[in-house]
């Protein structure tokens, strides 16, 4: 972006940011950097035409500066059974609410013992850990959002490794605690997380267990508005308050999982749920 630095902002016109992005594509910078350099010069120039500077935005490539997520892995269920068996036993729940249930990480590690009902199976979601890597504070704090704050239907065949962790592992506060009997640290869960991926030979983050959750609830026949209920997901697009989760429907989707999880093909299952009232 050296060449632009010099001129006039009204000298800054759409065919000479048009001929500074080619010579970038062509250059030896990569595709990231350079779509950090033209939103930045986006953004310049929008201050500039808000200010009066300039009358329109020179900034005009269709789809340049877009930064495109990375399509994140997804882990099959019989690859999370073979997780499961790999990681130490204390670290399985962990495990099982990300996959099956789609628990944030900071939401596992946040999750007191009262808010595990083994009775109904439901997780309630209401605190998420916090761990910053400049500091060695930790904290609980509030989900982000109203949604973020919800119950989570359990799979029935994820119930027996909760009791069994209610049993031998989990603290009088917390569910999740280290040996030490401390709040268990997320990156204790990452760490053990990666030496079971390592002997299962599956690449997948933790974080994706997450987006495997997503998945799978969806090949169980989860709407899109029961996925936003399930994953804690909020968004402002107007036509998505159209869409209501039916009270009891998660319950539905968390029993197809189980289904999912006993054929270990999400193709076996039905596309929807018919749910009895």
């Amino acid at each position: 972006m050296t060449e632009l630095l010099d001129l006039p902002l009204i000298a800054i016109t759409p065919p000479v940011v048009r001929s500074w992005y080619a010579k970038a594509l062509l250059g030896a910078g990569g595709k990231t950097s350079i779509g950090q350099s033209y939103r930045f010069l986006r953004a310049v120039m929008n201050s500039a035409k808000r200010d009066g500077a300039i009358m329109i935005n020179p900034c005009q490539i269709p789809g340049a500066g877009t930064d495109k997520a990375k399509e994140r892995g997804i882990a099959t269920p019989g690859q999370i059974v073979d997780l499961v068996e790999a990681i130490t036993p204390r670290y399985r729940a962990a495990v099982l609410l990300a996959a099956w249930c789609g628990l944030r990480r900071g939401e596992v590690c946040g999750l007191r013992t009262a808010d595990v009902d083994l009775v109904d199976g439901v997780v309630w979601v209401r605190k998420n850990r916090v761990e910053l890597l400049e500091s060695p504070k930790k904290y609980d704090k509030d989900p982000k959002t109203d949604a973020g704050r919800r119950p989570v239907s359990v799979p029935p065949h994820v119930m027996p490794y909760l009791r069994d962790h209610m049993k031998e592992w989990a603290g009088r506060d917390r569910f999740f605690i280290g040996k030490d009997g401390q709040p268990m640290r997320g990156n204790a869960v990452y760490q053990a997380f990666v030496r079971a991926r390592v002997k299962v030979g599956v690449d997948v983050s933790y974080h994706d267990l997450r987006h495997t959750g997503q998945t799978l609830a969806a090949s169980a026949g989860a709407t899109l508005a029961d996925l936003k209920k399930r994953l804690g997901h909020a968004s402002a697009a107007a036509s998505l308050r159209y869409l209501h989760a039916v009270e009891g429907r998660d319950r539905e989707v968390a029993d197809q999982l189980s289904k999912l999880a006993a054929h270990g093909n999400a193709a076996k299952l039905p596309k929807t749920i018919i749910v009895k009232h």
